[in-house]
């Protein structure tokens, strides 16, 4: 050896020395950046918590990072053979660094002056995806080589391919394989095919720029490199490799609109993370069985979405939804917005939730969080505690004009929709037309208070105020909780507290919860059913007529309602196995405009989406068709309703076979007697009585006429007839409502 050979061996050796002795440093350095030992050592490979529908259908996943864990051992043994032939041939054989291909990119770099060389080994890029970052600086480098090493002294190379299969991004937001194969082609990952196989594994290396949702051609190529690497690597032969290239790329299209769902998975959410926590919910592998009917939820989201479309068009709206692309995120929506809801009135489950056109849009959730007027949708309420107070369908009330004078100043002077008046109306009638006048006479006689306490009992839990407004419904009201009301009427005198969890299992399978059907006794079986069968006629022949003639055609019942100045439309239906209501209106709480009522804009997403929600899954006949039971729909007579025949426009008994009569439905001992013709009780309720004049004035407070503060009848009675007006004392009036309390 020569003398300068020999010196430059030694100049090679000091380098080599320098080198390790520099890497050793380096990597004793950065060692406390990393995380400890035992961290490593109790890795959790943590799942999302899944969410099912009332099927038991996979409809999302709460999660930090979005997967679904698989073992190895169960991928087809050529995904496996992809991933080392691309990624790490010598996986088997190494302690983490793969030393030879170290070396080609550390003398690929100084050539080049640059670290776009990464020679990173399966071990090394799962340690990066574990804890640290994707930039290619030294300092990550050396990180990732120290962390790699640890990770191959406390796991078996099992181990390690099984993390990385489960942890790696394999595409936008795509974690781990098995989440990767449902998504790009709906299936698990045990079942993928050799080409399928190859474009996941190709997409790890830059999984944005090889999604192939986005980019398929890219990802074809990609998968064909794949695909050749096994070939040179001998693990696929040349006809499997040219059949694989061949094959077409065919990605999965999941026709269920999962977002159609999101408000109510959003709810569904709040619910659980209050419960459990942000880290259970997200990171915690639960599963989460809901109520929802995710192909009721997809029908009646298209449903209200192309009934507002026309809805805008028609009336011209200068905001309209189709104006504005469906990504678009979070703004203030001034287009027209609905909302559907629907329950069980037997078990309270809660198979729709609409809260609002298009979640990205508005997170606002209008069934759940919205304070609205229910305009004449609140009626059935006040009918209730009128029918308690001893009226019945037959009682009758003179609809006329109707002026409130507080201190000789009018103070309000209501009127019906149509701005007509009907003369004497029977209770039917008047709730089957949304008769006002009606409604704000029997509220002045039972009183306001009560009223209060009915909604109370209803399970209305907004501030309602006892006024004499309330018969038009101009409290404010959360969708959710009127709509759920209606279950009283539905479920025979009893509310159900609506239910959108079955039950909840932990990762083990162990299960946290379990729902409960809770039920409050509201009315009595015999009131619930004469609510009911009064607002059959609603959609048999009143305001909700147009029920029938849009394609429902079994027994239901319902109720539509408007607000003033066509500010808020609404219909709640309902038959024995579901309520549902429609809501529709601005979120700014302006016009609809003129005529835009109930019936009008909201109504006709009802009888399409209750249809399909009775006939989905009826048996059908042979040719394909629903076979419904009308009977299982309709309301149950519970023992003590009887029938009896009045007259049609006095509600009492016929005085004679000339008499124009009607079947009428009575608590048995309410019905009409010929006393009663004879009084003439029944023809209106007992605090009115026969006035002269068309107008019923009621004076809301000021100083009583002497001769009426001197004459003692006055205590007794609170309405007196004057020459020209009735006067009523607000004070009389509190001891009569109080009376009846």
């Amino acid at each position: 050896m020569t003398r300068l050979t020999l010196k430059i061996f030694l100049w090679l050796f000091a380098c080599l020395l320098f080198c390790i002795s520099a890497g050793l440093g380096l990597m004793y350095y950065y060692e406390d950046e990393l995380p400890p030992l035992s961290e490593l050592q109790h890795y959790d490979m943590s799942a999302g918590s899944e969410v099912y529908d009332i099927n038991d259908n996979l409809i999302h996943t709460f999660a930090f990072e979005k997967r679904n864990l698989i073992k190895v051992k169960e991928l087809p043994p050529y995904v496996i053979s992809a991933l080392l032939a691309t990624e790490d041939v010598r996986f088997f054989d190494h302690w983490g660094l793969d030393q030879t291909g170290f070396l080609r990119a550390f003398a690929s770099n100084i050539k080049n002056l640059s670290f776009s060389q990464g020679a990173s080994t399966i071990t090394q890029q799962l340690a990066r995806n574990m804890f640290l970052t994707t930039d290619k600086k030294i300092a990550r480098k050396i990180k990732e080589l120290v962390l790699a090493i640890r990770i191959e002294q406390h796991y078996s190379k099992e181990e390690i391919l099984e993390m990385y299969f489960n942890k790696v991004l394999f595409g936008i937001g795509i974690y781990g394989i098995q989440a990767a194969s449902q998504r790009y082609f709906g299936k698990d990952a045990k079942d993928l095919t050799l080409p399928e196989g190859a474009l996941i594994v190709g997409i790890t290396q830059l999984p944005g720029a090889y999604y192939p949702i986005r980019h398929p051609e890219r990802s074809v190529k990609r998968r064909n490199i794949v695909l050749s690497r096994m070939l040179a690597e001998e693990v696929i032969t040349k006809e499997e490799y040219e059949e694989a290239v061949q094959t077409p790329l065919v990605l999965y299209k999941d026709k269920t609109n999962y977002k159609a769902a999101d408000y109510f998975t959003e709810h569904v959410r709040i619910i659980l993370e209050k419960k459990y926590g942000t880290k259970q919910l997200f990171a915690g592998g639960m599963k989460i069985y809901t109520t929802i009917d995710m192909d009721l939820q997809q029908y009646a989201d298209s449903v209200l979405n192309r009934h507002l479309t026309k809805f805008e068009e028609k009336n011209n709206y200068e905001v309209q939804y189709s104006h504005f692309p469906q990504d678009t995120s979070d703004f203030k929506t001034e287009y027209v917005q609905g909302a559907v809801f629907a329950v069980d009135p037997e078990t309270g489950y809660v198979p729709l939730m609409i809260g609002g056109r298009n979640f990205n849009h508005s997170k606002w959730n209008r069934i759940i969080r919205a304070k609205r007027q229910p305009g004449s949708s609140f009626k059935p309420l006040i009918y209730s505690s009128a029918l308690e107070s001893g009226y019945t369908p037959a009682t009758v009330i003179e609809d006329q004009p109707l002026i409130y004078v507080e201190s000789d100043t009018v103070y309000w002077q209501p009127n019906n929709y149509s701005y007509k008046f009907s003369g004497y109306t029977r209770m039917r009638e008047a709730l089957k037309y949304s008769r006002n006048i009606y409604a704000i006479k029997m509220l002045t006689d039972i009183g306001p208070v009560k009223a209060v306490r009915m909604a109370k009992r209803f399970g209305l839990s907004t501030k309602i105020y006892p006024v004499f407004s309330l018969a038009a419904g101009t409290c404010e009201v959360y969708p959710w909780e009127l709509i759920s009301s209606y279950t009283a009427f539905a479920g025979g005198g009893e509310r159900v507290n609506p239910v959108y969890i079955r039950r909840v299992e932990d990762a083990n399978g162990n299960i946290l919860e379990v729902a409960e059907i809770e039920k409050i006794k509201v009315l009595e079986p015999k009131t619930a059913y004469l609510m009911a069968n009064l607002m059959k006629s609603v959609i048999e022949e009143g305001t909700g007529a147009g029920v029938k003639w849009r394609g429902y055609k079994w027994p239901g019942a319902g109720k539509t309602g408007t607000t003033d100045d066509f500010n808020d439309a609404w219909f709640i239906g309902y038959n024995r196995k579901m309520v549902l209501g429609v809501w529709v209106g601005f979120d700014e709480n302006k016009t609809l405009g003129k005529g835009q009522s109930g019936a009008v804009a909201a109504l006709p997403v009802w009888p399409k989406i209750m249809k399909y929600a009775m006939e989905k899954d009826a048996p059908k006949n042979r040719l394909g068709r629903a076979v419904i039971n009308s009977d299982d729909l309709d309301f149950e007579m519970p023992a003590g309703i009887i029938t009896e025949k009045i007259s049609k426009e006095t509600g009492l008994l016929p005085k004679s076979v000339l008499d124009e009569t009607l079947t009428e439905y009575f608590i048995a001992g309410t019905e009409p007697t010929p006393l009663m013709d004879t009084l003439r009780y029944n023809f209106i309720p007992t605090i009115y009585k026969p006035m002269d004049g068309d107008t019923l004035y009621f004076d809301m407070g000021g100083t009583l006429p002497e001769n009426l503060a001197a004459d003692s009848a006055w205590a007794d009675s609170f309405m007196v007839n004057l020459e020209d007006k009735t006067v009523i004392s607000v004070d009389s009036l509190r001891k009569h409502w109080n009376g009846i309390k």
